[in-house]
């Protein structure tokens, strides 16, 4: 891991003749700049126009109750919590569906109020964004990493901006816990 960040930042700063240096000092830079690079690159989503996904090494379990308190922090209330692993492991068996695509899966549906009134104030029509949706998840083929999804802003809707701030926010606060 240490080698690909090395080369990475090796890279981005072009300074070849600096890095070659078998130096300490050297090393010890290029140490703080692979942590510095680690820890930012840890929180950055993998973006497309649908959904933003970001991930963790906590388990389902801390990541949701984080989640929860996150949420509660800000002010917004969970209206519901959709059961999504337990719905597709029941229904597999009808299907005949072998393969578990989730180890847990579970979507909170939350709403702040002020929000919300914002939102539909500037067009009726997009209540169909609310309650905000936050998924929390993980697979079976890799358990150990945890992910919480949240809608990508839509495109022409400059209300839900303020939302969508609000679920990065919460997004951050669940994976800094």
């Amino acid at each position: 891991m240490t080698m690909k960040i090395y080369n990475k930042i090796r890279t981005f700063f072009k300074f070849p003749s600096v890095f070659k240096t078998r130096s300490p000092f050297y090393f010890g830079l290029l140490l703080i700049a692979a942590n510095v690079y680690a820890a930012d690159s840890s929180n950055q989503p993998i973006k497309n126009d649908v959904y933003w996904v970001y991930s963790t090494e906590a388990s389902f379990d801390e990541v949701k109750d984080n989640l929860v308190l996150a949420i509660e922090g800000k002010g917004a209330v969970i209206s519901y919590t959709a059961h999504a692993s337990d719905m597709l492991d029941r229904t597999a068996i009808d299907l005949k569906i072998k393969k578990k695509v989730y180890h847990k899966a579970e979507v909170l549906l939350f709403c702040k109020a002020e929000l919300s009134h914002i939102m539909v104030k500037n067009n009726p029509h997009d209540l169909v964004l609310c309650p905000y949706p936050i998924a929390v998840y993980s697979l079976t083929s890799n358990p150990k990493i945890t992910y919480l999804t949240i809608l990508a802003p839509p495109k022409g809707v400059s209300s839900y901006k303020a939302v969508h701030k609000l679920l990065t926010e919460i997004v951050a606060e669940t994976i800094d816990f």
